[in-house]
């Protein structure tokens, strides 16, 4: 008997016809890679790298890639790809219990979009000001500045000062910061101006801004390593500590940073997919991208080590002291940066890199939010794309607004680190388990066989059906343990500047401040973390609840009407 295209096959048809698509292969692959290479790649993956092994970090990190990066995102191109949906639709491809999956994806995107931008707001905020004719304005300190008198402060003062003028507490969220407030803006019109007609648009955009950091990256790279201390930088990069691969903190910790950067169970894989040709080679693009972004990562950390270490061998601060994300992007290499010849040059090159990487990323998370809910919502297709698009960004924009308050870090940080990490690991099991062994996985193959002419491998098999959905097991169990071994959960306070803390530690007030300090969250954050956590998951549980109960009404009344039938009453 001949194969067919299974998932339902007259709706996939249906919902192909009329759908827009990419305009070549290329902008498909551009818009993959640039969504999957963002600014994690440059301020995450080189930290972590650092901090669990140097060079034998890559180990737990390529097998990471193999056993559960490759298949989890190969998964996601071939269903869109199949479906011919956004990620409600195609989980209802596999059964229509489970559209749940593709609702908690489009929380998920919610969540993610509206402070991603906020994070790009900052990135712009550096950006404009680099464009100076003199020094940069965080190489030194202020005159007026009580606690910053050593230059080696000078940046952080920066950061918390003059960027954030950062509230001392979480539960103060201050004053609204005008130019952030305008950066934030810019950031949002931005996004509608490349997003406003769907891939139509975007398709085009990513030709300048999926290739053009690469081109920075390089540039960067051989600035980088001409400069004094690189070698020692990039040796510390590498230089392999064999003892950490004894550590199971080091494997999870690869684990979670290849499912990170890919970006799975967000949806946009999916989406993007859903706008291909039934015969494009899905699995083969899949590979691609992951090598490339993983590879993205790999070289963004010698482009990251030279830089800090031309800092290290300028101001003498140590390795040690390095933290991931803005710290590292907002201080380390702007504190190198500054220290650099022609400096402002290099600032305006570094910012404009990362505000691409992170453009890319957040059309990605966007673009499956409107794919999906023009899928799910029938007169929004009856709307003019732009309008639809303009009315997401705009209502992302006002929910972002009080980012660009005083305590706008405290919400970002809180929203990074607590909302995102098992609710992705959620998704992604159930995602796999519903094409894998609810729909079948012998099943899946089949039809993507007929799609590309060749059926996925015993390695792909494998993965799909018993690794991966192991590997997610694992990694929200031993989550659940380290949360409840580290006790109530902390956030970083900023005190930086406050003599009574220096005194406190029995140090003088001219010394160097202690900038943040762990604090506990308090009770109203806590249960605010877990109803985000929360609300995502139980999209999947409350779908299929809503789903058995019109069954089951179905059902009844059915063998109501049977009865009635029987009796003679109709």
């Amino acid at each position: 008997m001949e194969n067919k295209v299974d998932p339902q096959t007259e709706d996939v048809e249906a919902s192909a016809e009329g759908r827009d698509s990419w305009g070549a292969k290329t902008e498909y692959m551009l818009a993959l890679i640039g969504y999957a290479v963002g600014i994690g790649n440059l301020w995450r993956f080189p930290y972590l790298c650092h901090r669990y092994g140097g060079g034998s970090f890559l180990i737990p990190y390529i097998i990471m890639l193999i056993l559960l990066g490759i298949p989890l995102f190969c998964l996601e191109t071939s269903l869109g790809q199949l479906t011919k949906k956004g990620a409600p639709g195609s989980f209802a491809a596999m059964h229509p219990a489970f559209r749940g999956i593709g609702f908690a994806a489009m929380v998920l995107d919610l969540i993610c979009s509206f402070y991603y931008n906020s994070i790009i707001m900052w990135i712009l905020r550096y950006f404009f000001s680099s464009f100076t004719t003199g020094s940069l304005p965080w190489s030194s300190c202020p005159d007026d500045a009580e606690c910053c008198v050593h230059s080696d402060n000078s940046t952080m003062y920066y950061w918390y000062f003059e960027a954030l003028k950062a509230s001392n507490d979480i539960t103060v969220i201050g004053g609204i910061d005008w130019y952030l407030f305008g950066t934030l803006i810019v950031a949002w019109i931005v996004c509608f101006l490349c997003m406003c007609k769907g891939v139509e648009s975007s398709g085009k955009v990513v030709y300048f801004t999926a290739t053009f950091p690469y081109l920075l990256l390089v540039v960067l790279f051989f600035r980088g390593v001409t400069l004094p201390g690189a070698k020692e930088g990039v040796l510390y990069y590498l230089t392999p500590k064999w003892e950490h691969l004894a550590d199971p903190t080091v494997w999870r910790t690869a684990a979670t940073q290849i499912f990170y950067s890919l970006g799975i169970a967000f949806g946009s894989v999916v989406a993007y997919s859903s706008y291909n040709k039934k015969e494009n080679d899905c699995i083969r693009d899949g590979i691609v991208v992951t090598l490339i972004n993983c590879g993205t990562s790999i070289f963004g950390g010698f482009v990251i080590f030279s830089l800090l270490g031309y800092r290290a061998h300028k101001t003498n601060v140590d390795f040690d002291e390095l933290k991931s994300g803005p710290g590292l992007a907002f201080i380390a290499i702007t504190d190198a940066i500054s220290e650099m010849s022609v400096g402002p040059l290099w600032s305006v090159l570094f910012f404009f890199m990362l505000f691409l990487l992170g453009l890319d990323s957040q059309f990605g998370m966007l673009e499956s939010l409107l794919t999906s809910l023009k899928d799910e919502v029938d007169f929004l297709n009856k709307i003019r794309k732009e309008f639809v698009s303009g009315g997401i960004c705009l209502v992302l924009c006002i929910l972002a607004i009080p980012m660009s308050f005083q305590g706008g870090l405290y919400i970002v940080d809180l929203l990074d680190m607590w909302s995102l990490s098992y609710p992705l690991l959620i998704v992604a099991f159930f995602e796999i388990i519903v094409v894998s062994w609810v729909y079948g996985v012998e099943r899946f193959c089949s039809a993507i066989k007929d799609m590309i002419g060749y059926a996925p491998n015993i390695y792909f098999k494998l993965c799909w059906l018993i690794v991966c959905p192991l590997v997610i097991v694992v990694l929200i169990l031993s989550g659940i343990i380290l949360s409840i071994i580290d006790g109530y959960p902390l956030y970083d306070k900023f005190v930086g500047c406050d003599n009574d803390t220096l005194v406190e530690q029995g140090l003088p007030p001219e010394a160097n401040p202690t900038w943040v300090v762990k604090d506990q969250y308090p009770g109203v954050f806590v249960v605010l973390i877990v109803l985000l956590n929360a609300f995502s998951c139980l999209m999947i549980p409350g779908y299929m609840i809503y789903y058995l109960k019109d069954k089951i009404l179905n059902i009844t009344s059915n063998r109501s009407i049977c009865s009635d039938h029987d009796n003679g009453e109709l």
